[in-house]
């Protein structure tokens, strides 16, 4: 009987121990107590609740109702007393008095359970979820206050304090604090959420949460640490107000702090003025106009306030993890919360009107302008690895800052429910890949397309790679397949940001040619890629490898010297006399670059050939000259 009383009560008991807000959820408690769902138990019958009468109909049989057991000793005691020659009016009072105690008791009985009834069915619409965690699978309901940033849905568990937070794309962590969409830090950086883990020395961060850092003074556990950006995760921060994010590093034997190698975003890009009320102001201003400094929106002294970083629509209005001045509710411009005489309150911000129509990113501040120009492209750590390497039959095993342009296409194939290496790709600008056409199949969906930059090893992750969708593809409207005649195509890396690829030593774009450029016949230049070591290997190389080939005079790039197959205009010939370094299967779409006024420049993609290395047979690669007027109209005709 237990069980079963337990079974239909324990909704109701529920409901009980958890006292109601204004909407009407429970408010998360640490502990619950059990004895009230004991008591709830046994002095309600499910039958008075709000069940369904198919459902109290099952019910067993139960013993008689107080009254009822009233009633029946007052008749056999009454036939007693007036055998024993009693008053009749005597026991009519004591009768009376009976009936009004019953009277009285059953009335109370009665409101207790209409209160009970009408609570439990009132909370009975409740939504709770059932969702699978690391703890296994759990009740979870709405969180009564939101410990989610970025508008992450929060979740609280029903039967305990936990809570979870379901991230929107694009954020991730315990409470969806880390935006792996900022490629950039604002001002001084204080607000950064990005993903950025390597030091100015390029060591590897140390994890905020290590136990290495005890006793320091800025750790995942220091107890505002949520609001500090620190967490489980090595991503650079800002937590002090430092002149840029910096964080923990080994130096031998010795933890120390270092600055960070996080990018800067422009300060041209974000305007420090506002249109009209300022609604779409996302520039860096942190002072009131009475000089206080403003305080974070995610500060712990303004999460019963209105507007902070926890709100749903935070990061549309502009609210995070800083403490720039915003407005988020239309009023007269842009204000934040401070600190008045120990008085919580809010202050207007001192942010100039702009002189003239302005477009502005309402995105938030991001990342910097990455354009294809003389003056920034085709660098690179040269030298990087001093040390003797075993030289390979296609190349030689290398690092991606010996060809920082070099990227990785991977198309998602259902049967293995995993993205696979297709082709190579390189980095002409912060949101384009040039490719070759022919690795692209009919209708190749675009969403299963995914480009990486930045990594040596092509199945291993780095701190130092770049993870891109692509929004749409560009293949020449005059490729061949037959003869691989304009060999070329374009891809257009997503972005919801305004840009794409950051610069760094393992990601930089290459510089494009000049439309007329010609370089001397025998010109050394390098190729690189992920492709097979020889014609016949089963796998595509693990590491990324670079060659050295020259470029062959257009008399000897023939039909005769690679087997008959057609050769155009728009190809190049490239290749070591030696035989010993070549382009091979899975290179395709990759660089050839030589260099020219200091600058590594891109003169040709890996298109095809004729087997791989072979001597006195050069590979053939698109003429990157032949194509400058249709790559510049593809970027221009899809803007970001």
């Amino acid at each position: 009987m237990l069980n079963f009383y337990t079974s239909f009560g324990v909704k109701c008991a529920i409901c009980l121990v958890a006292p109601l807000n204004h909407s009407g959820q429970s408010r998360p408690y640490r502990h619950r107590p059990v004895g009230c769902i004991i008591i709830i138990v046994f002095l309600i019958r499910p039958s008075q609740l709000c069940f369904p009468a198919e459902v109290t109909a099952a019910l067993p049989s139960h013993a008689p109702a107080r009254s009822e057991r009233s009633d029946k000793g007052r008749q056999r005691r009454g036939a007693q007393l007036t055998a024993r020659g009693r008053p009749e009016e005597l026991l009519q009072r004591k009768r009376y008095a009976e009936d009004a105690k019953d009277l009285k008791l059953a009335t109370m009985n009665r409101t207790f359970l209409v209160f009970l009834s009408a609570l439990c069915c009132c909370l009975a619409d409740n939504q709770v979820d059932l969702i699978r965690t690391k703890r296994g699978t759990r009740f979870y309901r709405g969180c009564y206050t939101s410990q989610c940033y970025n508008g992450g849905t929060c979740k609280e568990a029903v039967y305990t304090s936990d809570y979870i937070c379901q991230c929107p794309t694009g954020f991730s962590g315990t409470h969806c604090e880390i935006n792996t969409n900022e490629k950039c830090a604002v001002g001084r950086g204080e607000g950064y959420r990005g993903t950025w883990s390597i030091s100015h020395s390029g060591a590897e961060c140390i994890n905020w949460n290590s136990t290495t850092l005890r006793g320091r003074r800025f750790t995942a556990r220091k107890t505002d640490a949520s609001s500090l950006g620190l967490g489980n995760h090595n991503f650079c921060r800002n937590p002090d107000n430092d002149s840029t994010p910096w964080c923990f590093v080994y130096k031998g034997t010795q933890i120390v702090w270092e600055f960070c190698s996080v990018p800067k975003c422009p300060e041209d890009r974000y305007h420090e003025c506002m249109l009209g009320s300022g609604l779409t102001y996302r520039g860096t201003a942190s002072v009131t106009k009475s000089g206080s400094r403003c305080l974070p929106w995610d500060n712990p002294a303004i999460t019963h306030k209105l507007n902070n970083a926890w709100r749903s629509d935070a990061l549309k209005l502009g609210l995070g993890g800083h403490n720039f001045c915003r407005n988020p509710d239309g009023d007269v411009g842009p204000w934040c919360h401070v600190y008045k005489n120990m008085r919580l309150t809010w202050e207007l911000c001192d942010v100039p009107k702009c002189s003239k129509p302005a477009i502005l990113n309402t995105s938030g501040p991001r990342a910097p302008t990455n354009t294809n120009n003389k003056a920034t492209c085709g660098q690179r750590l040269d030298n990087t690895l001093n040390h003797p390497v075993f030289r390979m039959f296609g190349g030689r095993e290398s690092d991606i800052t010996e060809q920082p342009w070099q990227a990785v296409i991977n198309v998602f194939q259902r049967r293995y429910k995993q993205h696979l290496y297709r082709c190579g790709g390189v980095l002409i600008d912060s949101c384009w890949i040039l490719t070759a056409a022919h690795c692209f199949e009919e209708n190749e969906k675009v969403e299963n397309l995914e480009v990486i930059l930045g990594r040596t090893f092509r199945k291993m992750n780095s701190s130092s790679e770049q993870i891109f969708g692509v929004e749409k593809y560009l293949i020449h409207e005059k490729f061949e397949s037959e003869t691989f005649d304009n060999d070329i195509a374009l891809l257009k890396l997503k972005t919801d940001i305004g840009i794409c690829a950051i610069n760094s030593p393992e990601v930089y774009p290459v510089c494009l040619p000049e439309r007329g450029l010609v370089l001397p016949d025998w010109t050394e230049c390098e190729i690189s890629g992920y492709g097979k070591t020889t014609e016949f290997s089963a796998e595509y190389s693990e590491r990324v490898k670079r060659g050295h080939v020259r470029l062959w005079p257009n008399e000897r790039c023939v039909p005769d010297v690679l087997s008959g197959r057609t050769v155009t205009s728009n190809m190049l010939c490239a290749g070591d006399t030696r035989g010993r370094d070549d382009a091979c299967k899975g290179d395709s779409g990759g660089p050839l670059v030589c260099r020219n006024n200091d600058r590594m420049t891109l003169m040709g993609v890996i298109s095809w050939g004729d087997g791989c290395g072979q001597k006195d047979k050069p590979g053939v690669y698109t003429r990157v000259t032949r194509y400058i007027d249709w790559i510049n109209g593809g970027m221009k005709a899809n803007p970001l």
